[in-house]
């Protein structure tokens, strides 16, 4: 099919010419049958190109509607797996549940069997007991033989829970008189060791207020003792500062009455420290200067020329 259309589409080809030796006119018209012949052949191209593209669809609309008829097919198909999966799934279900109930309708025969048993053992022993009992029935219809007080069994019972319950009250109440006793008597006790330590915590506080009551006044007398040497120490200082403050202001003063050199005399006065102590030292200074002007005149001078005028002059002890 190929090889026919590719002989075709060569035969639909203008052919070339043969002659090349032509006129321009010639070879322009030769050119145009060139150009028709191959728009021809490209209009008979374009036709089979429609032709083939309608046939290449027709084809695609027909695999399409198969395609659409399978996946239907296989729809309906997965459809009717699902409905059988779900019909076995329920019956495999049904199935499971029916042996459930089976086993639980089993379980259940046996658990009843068991009651059942139980029960006709229990009937047993009640009558059992039935007939021991026999015995305080036939003694109590005797007891009613013998007293009046009672007319019927039931009386006879009736009494005897009430003369019961009196008891069971009585022993409970002894039992709660004693339990609280014993609470009482507990925390008695409690409360004896709770104030003997008490008494003991204040015993040892006075204890220790005691030791440092004694200790402080051991410290307060130390005190004092150092007090009173310290004031005795600054009385002895101030007596002697006293001492030498009047021995300066004697010879002072003696000083200023043997001085021939005119100065205002100081006097001491009520001031501060700080200025009785400037005071002081001025005089002082004045007494050194009487002393050294005294010492440089009577350098020159023989101590015999001076005897009979010692008594003008001061002696070492009035300085």
């Amino acid at each position: 099919m190929d090889a026919s259309q590719t002989s075709k589409r060569n035969h639909n080809m203008p052919q070339q010419l043969t002659l090349d030796h032509v006129s321009p006119a010639t070879r322009l018209l030769e050119k145009r049958r060139q150009m028709f012949e191959v728009q021809e052949a490209l209009d008979a191209q374009k036709e089979e190109f429609k032709r083939r593209e309608a046939t290449f669809n027709r084809r695609e609309e027909l695999l399409k509607s198969k395609d659409r008829e399978l996946q239907e097919s296989l729809i309906k198909f997965n459809k009717f797996l699902q409905d059988n999966d779900s019909k076995r799934n329920r019956a495999e279900k049904k199935e499971k549940e029916e042996i459930r109930l089976r086993i639980t309708k089993e379980q259940e025969i046996v658990r009843l069997q068991e009651d059942l048993k139980l029960q006709q053992e229990k009937r047993q022993k009640m009558t059992e007991e039935l007939s021991k009992m026999m015995i305080f029935q036939t003694f109590l219809e005797s007891v009613l033989d013998v007293a009046d007080e009672h007319a019927e069994i039931a009386d006879l019972i009736s009494r005897y829970d009430t003369l019961e319950a009196a008891h069971l009250d009585l022993i409970s109440q002894s039992q709660q008189a004693e339990a609280q006793q014993e609470a009482q008597r507990t925390e008695l006790q409690q409360l004896i060791r709770d104030k003997t330590d008490e008494i003991l915590g204040y015993n040892n506080k006075i204890a220790e207020l005691q030791k440092a009551s004694e200790k402080t006044m051991e410290q307060t007398f130390q005190e004092q003792a150092n007090a009173e040497r310290h004031m005795s120490g600054v009385a002895d200082r101030k007596l002697n500062l006293g001492q030498v403050i009047m021995a300066c202001e004697n010879i002072y003063h003696r000083c200023c009455d043997k001085s021939s050199v005119q100065r205002k005399r100081l006097h001491a006065v009520d001031a501060d420290d700080d200025t009785a102590t400037d005071l002081l030292i001025d005089k002082l200074n004045f007494i050194r200067d009487y002393v050294l002007d005294l010492a440089s005149i009577t350098k020159g001078f023989k101590p015999a020329e001076h005897v009979a005028k010692a008594p003008s002059t001061p002696s070492k002890k009035d300085q």
